[in-house]
């Protein structure tokens, strides 16, 4: 039941930062983080780098097959939770509590968008 709930829950996860902050660059999804987490010059060009690799990644996916198939959601996933990883290995004790409310917040609203979705 947990992994359906989470499935569920990054397949509408990957529809926030598809329909979202894929049509932002990685330059301005990486300035927005910062402004957010109040992220240092360097640590800004280091996001930026790991939203291009989520974003030519995603492309190669996307391209490969159509995004509802499962197994396609599946790879999309396990490439955000890399990215959050990496991202979070950039940030300090008091940035990595405020991108945990970042990434709770972006649940919580996919929570809300599936349940709409679904009434």
């Amino acid at each position: 039941m947990f992994k359906l709930i989470l499935i569920i829950f990054l397949f509408a996860f990957a529809g926030t930062i598809n329909n979202a902050q894929m049509r932002m660059s990685p330059a301005d999804r990486a300035k927005q983080l910062g402004e957010t987490l109040k992220l240092n010059a360097d640590q800004i060009k280091k996001v930026e780098a790991i939203f291009t690799k989520q974003q030519d990644q995603f492309s190669k996916i996307m391209s490969g097959g159509d995004f509802r198939n499962e197994e396609t959601r599946n790879k999309m996933s396990k490439l955000r939770e890399e990215s959050s990883k990496e991202i979070m290995k950039l940030l300090n004790a008091k940035q990595k509590i405020e991108y945990k409310k970042v990434l709770d917040e972006q649940k919580k609203r996919m929570e809300e968008r599936m349940q709409n979705r679904n009434n």
